[in-house]
């Protein structure tokens, strides 16, 4: 591939060539043929410079956005011959826009020889991200020819969306929800005690199926366990495609992710279950869990989230419906024009179920030709249906510092 400066070469070798030839000049033939033969001379350096390495990457699997990711290269010359200034060019997406590769020049590497290097780079957007390929590219000592080669050296990363410290959070329903069974029984359990068996119902597990009691009445029958003065959570997300206003890292989605993330984490760290529902294309749900490794597992969940679903929230509250546990918590992060939304809370109210709501000003992220903004008496309204619910409530804006609107009660 031909560089500017190779260009302006070329043209001056056609030039000298066309006057050489109209006026048979003596000394404009020496120019065109010193001018000529520096080009075939240059690219013959060009192609003699490319080198042949191998490349391998180390870096961690995992880290959180904001964070530095820590790369290591080797290179090693499969050459008999050595090789010098040569660029290497490692391509990370998630890196922050602009930034997204990384340069290496190689002064020299001698024959069969293995370098090592290592590099920083910020995660600067949370997500499912693979580093490379790795673009190698050599060009002549002179610079009028540039070659690129590209090594199909992959990494596979997870960037956790960034948390910050929720210092205190309102208190989550607990208690002991009992079911009347066939036939009851009672032993021991881990956080679950099995209290009966009941007809099966939608939202109902496979693997609970009591199929010697099924085969017994015809019809499908579970058991059913009693849950033993535990918290449990439920935070419902909302995916709907077009509901994500804003851009880059300053959006409701982003804003919505990174409040999940932080509030799961902070009540699983105190002892309560959490489970995580969202509708993308399908239903995404991590069920009830707590601990290190059930917290990653939200994480990883929230890492790939992204605004590409069918359902609006009012249709994923639907869905929660069938496996929010009754005398739980379920926590809505919701956009402030979402009345439909609203509607669909009212029957966690009346099943007993606490709710806290986030509500996210629209408004102050921009806006989408999805987008609708309420009315002054829409707004009004939408407050008025939001204190029915006897919910407690956070309002976040853009801006707003998320440590601060969740340090009191």
């Amino acid at each position: 591939m031909l560089t500017s400066r190779g260009v302006s070469l070329l043209l001056a070798v056609i030039i000298l060539l066309a006057i050489a030839w109209n006026t048979d000049i003596t000394m404009v033939y020496i120019f065109f043929v010193i001018t000529f033969v520096m080009f075939i001379l240059a690219y013959f350096h060009m192609r003699l410079n490319m080198p042949n390495i191998e490349i391998q990457r180390t870096t961690q699997e995992t880290a959180y956005e904001d964070e530095m990711l820590n790369v290591k290269i080797k290179i090693r010359n499969n050459l008999s011959r050595g090789a010098s200034f040569f660029e290497i060019l490692d391509y990370f997406p998630a890196a922050e826009p602009g930034k997204e590769k990384t340069s290496l020049f190689m002064l020299e590497i001698k024959a069969k020889e293995e370098i090592n290097f290592s590099y920083s780079i910020g995660c600067y957007r949370r997500g499912v991200w693979k580093i490379g390929p790795v673009e190698i590219i050599s060009q002549d000592a002179l610079g009028f020819f540039r070659m690129k080669k590209t090594l199909n050296v992959i990494s596979n990363v997870l960037v956790y969306p960034a948390l910050f410290r929720v210092f205190a959070f309102p208190p989550l329903a607990s208690g002991s929800v009992s079911w009347m069974g066939v036939e009851t029984a009672k032993i021991s359990g881990d956080s679950h005690e099995f209290f009966g068996v009941r007809e099966y119902q939608r939202g109902d597990a496979i693997s609970r199926i009591h199929w010697p009691s099924t085969a017994r009445h015809n019809k499908l029958i579970v058991k059913q366990f009693e849950r033993n003065a535990i918290q449990e959570a439920t935070i419902v997300l909302d995916l709907k495609k077009g509901n994500d206003i804003g851009a880059g890292k300053e959006t409701t989605l982003e804003y919505a992710v990174k409040i999940a993330g932080s509030i799961a984490r902070f009540l699983m760290d105190n002892g309560a279950f959490v489970q995580l529902i969202g509708y993308t294309k399908e239903a995404m749900v991590v069920p009830f869990g707590k601990g290190e490794s059930h917290a990653f597992k939200i994480l990883e969940y929230l890492a790939g989230a992204r605004s590409e679903g069918t359902y609006d929230l009012s249709q994923t509250l639907e869905e929660a419906s069938f496996i929010t546990p009754y005398r739980s918590t379920l926590i809505a992060i919701m956009l402030d024009n979402d009345m439909d939304a609203l509607s669909s809370l009212v029957q966690f109210k009346i099943k007993g179920i606490k709710l806290i709501v986030v509500v996210l000003a629209s408004s102050t992220f921009g806006h989408t030709e999805e987008s609708e903004y309420l009315d002054a008496e829409g707004a009004k309204k939408f407050d008025e249906a939001l204190a029915g619910l006897e919910a407690h409530i956070y309002k976040v804006s853009k801006g707003d510092d998320l440590e601060k609107i969740f340090e009191m009660v």
